[in-house]
């Protein structure tokens, strides 16, 4: 039985390769952790490419299986079934829409202008609500939700996984932000 590679295979074929060769290429990274518990200089990127090797490994075998013909994207089936079913439906696919564009690059530049005084954990929960909401996402509760969760997620990521050092605010910002470390087990 003679198996042959689906077209829309062929750029995973080519990260998957890159990838693996970098991967490979990330034993020369000299140098060690100073520490049992610390992580050396070729751990992030061998995470990463070992990560993007699973995800080419897995579109591959999903896509030499799947009949992707006609079929939709995950994310477009979801709220196109939403819309049909809340009755409303805001805007074409596609359509464009300057003014949230503008309004968009606005709300970046301010979020990066920000951070510095009200600190990263204030700033991108408001900044993820912000976009959210002019996105044209209506539901407060579900925005709530996704801001709160997705800023302390990236809190933790950042400074607990990454150990980067995340602006805190000024004033009554950075008492905010030094009281909430603790609770994600951030010393």
């Amino acid at each position: 039985m003679e198996m042959r590679l689906k077209k829309d295979t062929l750029q995973y074929l080519i990260v998957l390769a890159i990838a693996v060769g970098l991967f490979v290429g990330t034993s020369q990274i000299g140098g060690g952790a100073s520490g049992a518990d610390q992580l050396g200089p070729a751990f992030w990127p061998r995470l990463i490419l070992g990560l993007a090797i699973c995800v080419c490994v897995f579109e591959i075998g999903f896509r030499q299986f799947t009949d992707m013909e006609g079929m939709s994207g995950l994310l477009a089936q979801v709220t196109s079934e939403m819309e049909r079913v809340e009755g409303e439906v805001e805007e074409e696919p596609g359509e464009a829409n300057p003014l949230r564009l503008i309004s968009g690059v606005i709300l970046t530049l301010l979020y990066v202008w920000v951070m510095p005084l009200i600190g990263f954990t204030i700033a991108t929960l408001l900044y993820t609500a912000l976009f959210i909401r002019m996105g044209g996402y209506r539901k407060l509760g579900v925005t709530a939700v996704v801001s709160v969760l997705g800023t302390l997620l990236l809190v933790f990521l950042f400074m607990k996984v990454v150990y980067v050092s995340l602006p805190l605010g000024k004033g009554v910002f950075g008492e905010i932000s030094i009281a909430l470390l603790p609770l994600l087990g951030i010393r």
